[in-house]
């Protein structure tokens, strides 16, 4: 099995393993609170809950669930809040983009 990729998402507030496979890249968000420029590699940061997962195949469809729900409802004071949901997985989707070229043909 091949070894996650990690990249934090610093102005999201989340750390994320990407594992690529040949025809699509899966993903694992952790809404990571106070760990930033710590190793990534730090036990907090691996022994945390998965905030969301997802996959995002080749041609750009992608498919995400919300690990967070099985534990308490999705939680936000701002707008801010609800809308980096939305921007962690389109940062995915990117950076999926980046991990599947020359075979990436989302649009």
């Amino acid at each position: 099995m091949a070894k996650p990729l990690t990249k934090q998402f610093t102005s999201l507030q989340f750390v994320v393993h990407a594992t690529v496979q040949e025809h699509s890249v899966d993903f694992v968000a952790y809404d990571i609170e106070g760990f930033f420029g710590a190793r990534l590699d730090a036990p907090a940061i691996n022994e945390s809950e998965p905030y969301l997962h997802g996959t995002v195949k080749w041609d750009g469809c992608s498919n995400w669930y919300f690990d967070e729900q099985d534990r308490v409802m999705l939680h936000g004071c701002q707008r801010s809040d609800l809308t980096r949901f939305g921007e962690v997985m389109a940062a995915c989707w990117d950076w999926a983009s980046e991990l599947l070229e020359p075979t990436w043909q989302g649009s």
